[in-house]
């Protein structure tokens, strides 16, 4: 049996660690953050809730699609049957597709929390530095405290902070020095009454907001206020780094106005969120695992952008540890 350390609690992280310990492995889990899921976010307030990070996600390949239906045998997720619409400076109009949307219930996580059943957790817990010790590895936190020692350790944190807890000569530096991650501010508002609104999803095209959705339009949510959740486009993203919520809140309300009927109701609350790294724009997968040194990455960005390509990526490197570990 071999026991792993694994850095990052999103759905790659903790489906990595759910199949080691299928395997007979042992795993640690370490998140800097209070909850898991990563972008797979969900804040709850007073009476109302929104899914702040992705949005919803969809399965095409066998593997994440036979996945998909185990998750949905137990519960963790649902359709979310929606017609998109999309606006331009000048239209609004239905948009619909094919697609089949999927999101957690009754939260975003929820998928997450299942599968990290009986895995130990180490929650507000950053790891900032690796440390050999023979052929085993000792984790740091930023306060000093050391655990270990790990016959592997598995990075699943967005590139940057990842790339940072690479030892030198670690996996191939050109491959992931390509990579990139874009930012997005996200902004949630409860109307203390219903919206003149008929969309429920709209793909935006004017440039500063690229999606808004009505969150409680989604299966299993609290139907106390009518709430919505607007992404920033990327671009207006990274050129506002620290924008005000005041602005952000300005910017939302006037989108909303352009796909309502009739004048907003009252917010009752509002907050917002910048993911500093919320999508990958990886052009090829990744090497995942350097043998040498026995540390592995996974996530969305080592495969791609999508939370599918999360799964995979735990999916693939775990049927490799497997084999390793035999």
């Amino acid at each position: 049996m071999a026991n792993f350390a694994i850095i990052g609690a999103g759905l790659a992280g903790i489906s990595l660690a759910h199949q080691l310990k299928l395997g007979g492995h042992s795993c640690a889990v370490f998140e800097k953050s209070r909850g898991l899921g990563g972008r797979l976010a969900t804040r709850r307030l007073d009476h109302w809730q929104a899914d702040h990070g992705a949005q919803y996600f969809t399965a095409s390949s066998p593997a994440f699609t036979a996945e998909l239906g185990r998750w949905l045998d137990k519960g963790w997720v649902k359709p979310w049957t929606v017609t998109p619409w999309r606006l331009t400076r000048e239209h609004l109009s239905p948009s619909p597709d094919q697609q089949q949307r999927f999101v957690g219930t009754p939260n975003m996580n929820a998928m997450v929390h299942g599968l990290a059943a009986g895995i130990p957790l180490y929650m507000k817990t950053r790891i900032d530095r690796l440390e050999a010790d023979g052929d085993q590895w000792r984790l740091w936190d930023e306060h000093g405290e050391h655990y270990g020692n790990f016959d592997a350790v598995i990075l699943t944190a967005p590139m940057a902070q990842s790339q940072a807890l690479l030892p030198a000569g670690v996996i191939d530096a050109t491959q992931i020095g390509s990579q990139t991650m874009t930012p997005t501010w996200a902004m949630a508002l409860a109307f203390n009454q219903p919206t003149a609104i008929e969309a429920d999803a709209v793909f935006v095209k004017d440039g500063i907001v690229s999606w808004a959705a009505r969150d409680t339009a989604k299966p299993g949510r609290p139907q106390d206020y009518e709430t919505w959740v607007l992404h920033f486009s990327a671009q207006w993203s990274a050129n506002h780094l620290d924008a005000s919520p005041e602005l952000l809140q300005q910017q939302v309300v006037e989108v909303l106005e352009r796909l309502s009927t009739a004048a907003l109701p009252e917010i009752h609350q509002s907050f917002s969120h910048r993911w500093l790294y919320a999508r990958a724009a990886t052009a090829e997968p990744i090497s995942q695992w350097h043998a040498a040194s026995r540390i592995g990455l996974a996530g969305d960005w080592t495969q791609g952008n999508r939370i599918e390509d999360a799964w995979i990526s735990a999916n693939k490197l775990a049927a490799l540890l497997l084999k390793e570990y035999a």
